[in-house]
């Protein structure tokens, strides 16, 4: 293990060494730059693994909201203004390429497999069969956030304050909520299995952003030594493609038969939908790694950034209950009660306005040489993103944009505006948390779905607290990304009223 250890260490300064080199492929030379450009100017980029916000915010003001670039660890970042996000939607895959960039990003050669991404037909069973069965699938969603939580939060009956780490009780109930939809029970509940899905979602982000940082060359190297997701995918394995044969052979049994009885989860939307070319055991497993993945790795960031805005603000708890019990009162805990749930909407999506998981919003990887309308220049291979950080917080648009308003979007619905337009799940040039364009995230109806249950859930059933002065713990930013932190302590307890 050890010279392992030591292998990997002389691999990384052997990439880091050849940074300069590497990046300089995908510079656009008429943008500006944020940091030195120097020889040795790899400073900078070793720089924006803990400044990369700061460097964003000053390449805003320095550069009056035109585009600039920085030299990210993995290579130069260019910022976009604005101005051009209906050049980047509309742009083909030909052209700015989403895919690309996250196959570079998250080496997604080493950590899912590029089929995933290259053919990645199970993002149209995502938008389709899982997006118009949310209503139909709500109960067992809604009773799988119920139970995970008394599981994962393991309250006494007597009214005590219980400490709980709010970061790792999220991640068990997000992973178990989404599997519930994805594998159903009994499996969403095996520990062994929620296990290999939670740790997996947590070596794509690490392994992946290390692989990313070296050059081309180096990568399989790298990847030997860094990355566990080969072998997270074989533990996969284990359960999943007994299920999927299991499944297959039945349909071939029963015939016309097994559409009454098949289950309504996402594997079998999967095992229907994949083209006979595609239809292998352990292909359709890395689909569903990926969909865990995706699904669990936002969302419990998501929500657990959330959580802390809530904590920290007792204030608006009352008014998120009065509404919660309201509409379960008229509609029961339906995908109507949620839908008519408009503070909590509200009140999530200001969360994460301030809590954006990333302030590197709709990513892209230029694949041939473009200019954009504003006369920006692209070499071919550069990467560009609009910077989510300014633009969440742009006082044209946002009044008061610093500070934290969970009724903002609520009241603008209120005083006549488009309820759609303010909706938490609506992708735009103002909102850039669920990307936009043909690629705006596609399980984003599923992800706010089960935010805004888990949300109701908690402040329907428990009373919840910060110890000490009640400060919100600070968001953690490593590179461009952002996290809730991951180690505090929240006090609940259950609601007397709750109960009665």
């Amino acid at each position: 293990m050890e010279l392992q250890y030591w292998v990997a260490i002389n691999a990384c300064l052997l990439g880091l060494v050849i940074l300069r080199t590497w990046l300089s492929s995908s510079k656009a030379d008429d943008v500006p730059v944020v940091g030195s450009t120097a020889l040795f100017g790899y400073r900078t980029a070793f720089k924006t693994i803990k400044d990369f916000r700061q460097m964003v915010i000053d390449g805003q003001k320095k550069f009056r909201g035109g585009a600039f670039q920085i030299p990210a660890m993995r290579s130069w970042v260019v910022f976009l203004p604005a101005g051009v996000y209906e050049d980047v939607r509309k742009a083909k895959d030909a052209e700015l390429s989403m895919p690309e960039e996250h196959n570079e990003s998250l080496s997604i050669d080493y950590t899912m497999g590029r089929a995933v991404t290259e053919d990645g037909w199970q993002i149209q069973v995502m938008r389709k069969q899982m997006t118009q069965s949310l209503g139909a699938k709500f109960p067992d969603i809604h009773d799988e956030i119920a139970c995970a939580f008394e599981d994962e939060l393991a309250l006494p009956n007597n009214g005590e304050w219980t400490p709980v780490c709010a970061y790792n009780a999220v991640l068990n109930v997000v992973c178990r909520t989404s599997n519930r939809l994805f594998v159903g029970l009994p499996l969403c509940r095996d520990k062994t299995f929620t296990k290999i899905s939670r740790d997996y979602t947590v070596t794509v982000s690490k392994a992946g952003f290390l692989i990313s940082i070296f050059p081309k060359f180096l990568k399989p190297l790298a990847a030997r030594y860094i990355s566990s997701a080969p072998a997270a995918a074989k533990a996969f394995e284990h359960y999943h493609v007994p299920l999927i044969l299991r499944r297959q052979r039945l349909a071939q049994q029963l015939g016309a038969s097994w559409a009454s009885q098949k289950p309504t989860d996402f594997l079998q939307w999967l095992i229907d939908a994949a083209p006979p070319s595609k239809a292998d055991p352990k292909d359709l497993n890395m689909r569903m790694l990926a969909m865990n993945f995706a699904a669990v790795h936002t969302s419990s960031m998501a929500f657990t950034a959330a959580f802390y805005w809530l904590a920290s603000s007792p204030q608006f708890v009352p008014m998120l209950r009065e509404e919660v019990e309201r509409a379960v009162a008229e509609h029961g805990w339906t995908r109507d009660a949620i839908n008519a749930m408009g503070r909590v909407d509200s009140f999530l999506k200001e969360a994460l306005r301030l809590s954006a998981l990333n302030v590197a919003g709709m990513p892209r990887k230029a694949l041939q040489r473009m200019v954009l309308s504003d006369g920006t220049q692209l070499p071919k291979g550069a990467h560009v993103a609009f910077n989510a950080y300014a633009v969440h917080r742009d006082g044209s648009v946002y009044d008061k944009p610093e500070e934290f308003d969970p009724w903002r979007f609520w009241r603008l619905v209120q005083q006549g505006e488009s309820a759609a337009k303010h909706a938490f799940t609506t992708a735009s040039a103002d909102y850039l948390l669920w990307g936009g364009g043909s690629h705006a995230c596609a399980g984003r109806y599923f992800a706010a779905l089960e935010l805004k249950a888990m949300l109701a859930h908690v402040v329907t059933e428990y009373d919840i607290k910060l110890p000490g002065d009640g400060k919100r713990p600070e968001d953690v930013w490593f590179a461009s990304n952002c996290f809730p932190n991951r180690t505090a302590m929240v006090l609940f307890r259950r609601r007397r009223a709750a109960s009665a």
